[in-house]
């Protein structure tokens, strides 16, 4: 069987100019196996499994390499990325037989770059020549051909977009992006590796690497004189062969579109998900029920025959040596199944595996806490977060106190991150350092990878009263946003006053409260905490036992963000961020319209439409916007420090993208705050010091400050100061809002509405009193351009919902926005006949706000896509929208609707969706809202 195969596997493969050639073996015949072949494909490369635990070649072979040579085979001396594996087939009914692969079929095809030589010839990428595929299966005829291998040539995207480039083959495209530069000039920013880049730039470069690769492999076989197709021909080819057949017999061939589709978005993991036929007609080919390793372990079980070697000399010498014969005695045959390798590493293992020495309980100083410190540091990573910066944070901090342990001798670090979960807070010894990256969600919550921990540290503290609280170590680097000023760091503070009460002795000051704001990468992220935390751990594990002092709790109230860096470095940060993101992210928009217009004492909510230009967006995103100062506050800006508009702020920016004086205060800082500190005062060169009025100056927007400072003959200031009071401005951050309308959506002919198009959007704003863009930008009577950017929102997954699927909504004020949007899609699909009686609305709205909104409510309910609205204005008795759905008969109906599937969306202000979310655990049960997970969305104003 391994004869004929390899023989005419050669006859195929024509000397590089492939015949397409299926091999038939026997069927399977009633109550057996049939014939079978180890191999995934006849040409494979072997994955070895080195003691650190990493696979050296091909890791989807690694479990084939390993049984293959418990069969006896001997790899080559070196072992190398690029080893073929012997040819492995079993007839029914009898023990594997090997062979080893022959000329030409071994000789492999070098990759290389016509643009790229020299950086792809050190990369040193390969592969093997032709494919032939020997695990699928062929049914025809009541038949079933358990070994039905088939020769064909390669797509160029099969070896540089899925065999060299997937992250659990050979992973070769951070290599490839390296190797050709696409890392360089990133802005400045700190790039360790690839993993270091936030998720769109890391896309792009994989991108553009997997092109590379890909036109790289398809020259390669060029040269190589080896057929290979490309993939737009094969498309092409294809899709021509699909309509033609439908033209001639009235419908489509049935087809898998994993097969189909090119594989270019596999640098994304979802598409690995793939898809399915419809029906599986026969005949049919498919993949094996039985795994051939799996049949042969169960029949060695019985009674185990070596593999029997085999030559085949006709017209084809083996590459290597002869297989010589391997002793089957029982013994041998013992240790070949029973071996079990177990790593042993003093400074990388499993946490469970630690020895925990037990000390006695630290003594408390008055003026701060103290620690005994024992034997061994067992240091522990974990994280919470509902996205992934966090845990790559995470693993960076890993890395870094694996190679500080190499120094330290009685550190040890566990052996990989976990989820804070996985944390158990009753089992926390006194040796032991907690180190965690803490996302938040929702309205600064923590995420459910950590809720289990919260509640493990509530059942703690109600033991506490009957067992001794043993303290411990720990830091927390709180991964917030201070963009979101209301839920900043919330998971973080909650996460360390847990830690707190359970006995846990705060580090470096406990909580570090990082801002992605000022952070596009992980790196960047990390290094000004690890810069304060390295050195702690060290004195921490050092001279041991030895008392330590911790933090006070009057030092944990403060802030600790800023100590790490200076103030000029911090705005440097921020104002490099904010760089890059005008070039990179924010477009220009344009405010067209205000409904009602911008009046004073009026409490109800604005419909502000936007002029997008060319641009268009997604239903259910949020766009963040960047009220940009007037050109006329400006320009009184410019007057009272003296410099010219063109000049360029000195800030020593690596990138030399130095910004000149009218964009950092036109983009930059907000002239409507107050500076954020005064120390500059006293740099002024005027002899008499104004630091006596930094009391008045505080209470002044900063815009005044200059024009009061101006004409007290204390501005302008020499060049250096005049930089110096600029780092001392009060940012300009974004504003985030819900888009309130849907590009789908034509309102009626009747209505004044404008017609939402590919350059408009709508917004819902509340109006504050001291808004930066609520009231001081849109009441100005010269209104300025507006930067934005679009941003992703969680509610998103709404749409993918089919119409029929109930959907509960509870909404209040301008929460109301997203539910207009969704609304607005759905009429627009109703007219298609697309629609259901699926929604159950919940709203809370102002008097005033009821004229505004009436419209598509109207609308929607005569569309017959309200299943129920329940409409809850502000009243004396404090009635809360959520109050109704403990209503009798709501309270049942709500329930069934969760229960058939149902979806629930609260688009509400903080205090709101607390109050909902309470309700729904009384109407669903004690962690009713938890076990819906995805099913459960919240977008919290």
């Amino acid at each position: 069987m391994a004869g004929q195969l390899v023989r005419h596997m050669c006859e195929a493969f024509n000397g590089g100019n492939v015949l397409p050639t299926v091999f038939l073996f026997p069927p399977r015949r009633i109550n057996s196996r049939g014939p079978m072949i180890w191999n995934h494909q006849v040409l494979e490369f072997a994955g070895y499994e080195m003691e650190d635990g990493s696979i050296l070649g091909d890791p989807m072979s690694a479990e084939l390499t390993k049984e293959i040579i418990q069969l006896g085979w001997e790899p080559p001396n070196p072992k190398s990325r690029w080893d073929l594996l012997p040819l492995v087939v079993m007839a029914d009914n009898d023990v594997p037989v090997m062979i080893e692969i022959p000329h030409p079929l071994c000789d492999l095809v070098n990759i290389r770059h016509p643009r790229y030589d020299e950086e792809f010839k050190k990369l040193d990428l390969k592969w093997v020549s032709v494919p032939a595929l020997t695990r699928l299966g062929f049914d025809i005829g009541g038949m079933q051909y358990t070994a039905a291998p088939f020769i064909g040539w390669f797509m160029d995207a099969e070896i540089g977009v899925r065999d060299l480039a997937d992250t659990f083959r050979y992973n070769a495209l951070p290599d490839v992006a390296k190797a050709i530069g696409l890392l360089n000039g990133q802005d400045g920013d700190e790039i360790e590796t690839l993993e270091d880049l936030p998720e769109y730039e890391r896309l792009s470069i994989l991108t553009k690497a997997q092109t590379e690769l890909t036109y790289a492999a398809y020259w390669s076989f060029q040269q190589a004189k080896v057929s290979m197709s490309d993939t737009l021909t094969a498309s092409m080819k294809w899709c021509r062969y699909d309509d033609e057949f439908k033209a001639k017999n009235g419908f489509r061939l049935p087809a898998d579109p994993y097969w189909l589709a090119p594989p270019q978005g596999s640098i994304v993991p979802v598409w690995h998900r793939g898809g399915a036929p419809c029906y599986q007609p026969k005949p049919m080919i498919c993949k094996h029920v039985q795994d051939p390793l799996k049949a042969w372990r169960r029949e060695r079980q019985e009674d185990f025959i070596g593999a029997k070697p085999l030559s085949i000399r006709a017209n084809m010498q083996p590459k290597r040596p002869q297989l010589q014969p391997r002793s089957t005695t029982n013994d041998c045959i013992s240790n070949f199944w029973n071996e079990r390798h177990v790593q042993d590493s003093t400074k990388l293992v499993d946490q469970s595996q630690i020895q925990k020495p037990v000390s006695a309980l630290p003594e408390q100083a008055p003026n701060g806490r103290i620690q005994v410190v024992e034997n061994k540091l067992c240091v522990s990573v974990f994280f919470c977060s509902a996205g992934t910066f966090a845990e790559k944070v995470a693993t960076k901090l890993h890395g870094r106190l694996v190679d500080l342990a190499k120094s330290i001798s009685n550190v040890s670090v566990c052996s990989n991150v976990k989820t804070l979960n996985q944390l158990q807070a009753s089992a926390i010894d006194s040796n032991e350092l907690v180190l965690a990256v803490v996302s938040s969600t929702g309205q600064g919550e923590v995420p459910i990878n950590g809720s289990k921990f919260i509640k493990m540290c509530d059942e703690k503290l109600g033991e506490q009263m009957k067992t001794p609280t043993t303290s411990f170590n720990y830091a927390i680097f709180g991964n917030g946003d201070s963009r979101y000023s209301a839920t900043y760091n919330g998971a973080a503070v909650i996460v360390e006053r847990k830690l707190r009460q359970i006995g846990g002795l705060p580090l470096s000051g406990g909580l570090y409260q990082g801002d992605t704001a000022l952070y596009a990468t992980a790196l960047q992220a990390l290094n000004p905490w690890w810069a304060k935390l390295q050195p702690t751990i060290r004195d921490l594990a050092t001279d041991s036992p030895k008392l330590k002092r911790i933090h006070s709790d009057d030092v944990l109230d403060r802030d600790p963000f800023f100590e790490p860096i200076s103030r000029q470095a911090e705005v440097k940060s921020r104002i490099r961020l904010r760089c890059k993101e005008l070039r990179n992210d924010f477009q220009v928009a344009a405010v067209t319209k205000i409904s009602p217009s911008i009046r004073e004492n009026y409490e109800g909510t604005h419909l502000i439409s936007l002029d997008i230009k060319d641009m268009s967006y997604e239903d259910l995103n949020c766009i963040q916007l960047l009220p940009t100062n007037s050109p006329v506050k400006v320009r009184r800006a410019l007057r009272a420090l003296g410099v010219n508009a063109s000049d360029e702020l000195s800030l020593e920016m690596s990138d030399s993208s130095n910004p000149t004086f009218s964009a950092f205060l036109a983009e930059y800082v907000d002239l409507e705050s107050p500076f954020k500190d005064f120390e500059w005062l006293a740099n002024l060169s005027q002899a008499s010091s104004p630091a006596s009025s930094e009391e008045k100056m505080s209470s002044l927007s900063s815009l005044d400050c200059l024009e009061y400072l101006y004409t007290q003959g204390h501005l302008p200031a020499e060049s250096a100061c005049t930089n110096t009071i600029c780092l001392a401005f009060s940012p300009l951050y974004p504003r985030t809002y819900s888009i309130a309308s849907s590009l789908s959506y034509r309102p009626p002919s009747k209505s004044t509405t404008p017609t939402p198009s590919h350059n408009h959007l709508d917004l819902l704003v509340k109006p504050l009193p001291q808004g930066r863009f609520s009231h001081a930008f849109l009441s100005s009577p010269t209104p300025t351009s507006l930067r934005y950017r679009l941003l992703p929102s969680s509610a998103g997954t709404l749409l993918a919902l089919p119409p029929t699927t109930p959907l509960i909504i509870i909404a209040t004020g301008a929460g109301f926005a997203p539910v207009r949007c969704l609304l607005q899609r759905r009429i627009a699909a109703s007219r298609s006949d697309q629609h259901s009686d699926s929604i159950s609305l919940f709203l809370g709205l102002k008097p005033a706000d009821v004229p505004l909104l009436s419209g598509i409510l109207n609308e929607a309910a005569a569309a017959g896509l309200m299943e129920s609205m329940s409409i809850v204005s502000s009243n004396e008795g404090k009635v809360r929208v959520y109050d109704r759905l403990l209503e009798d008969g709501t309270r049942e109906k709500v329930r069934g609707l969760v229960d058939r599937g149902g979806w629930v969306f609260v688009c509400t202000n903080p205090e709101a969706a607390r109050g909902t979310r309470g309700v729904f655990e009384e109407v669903l049960g004690e962690g009713g809202v938890e076990r819906m997970e995805e099913r459960w969305v919240e977008e919290v104003f």
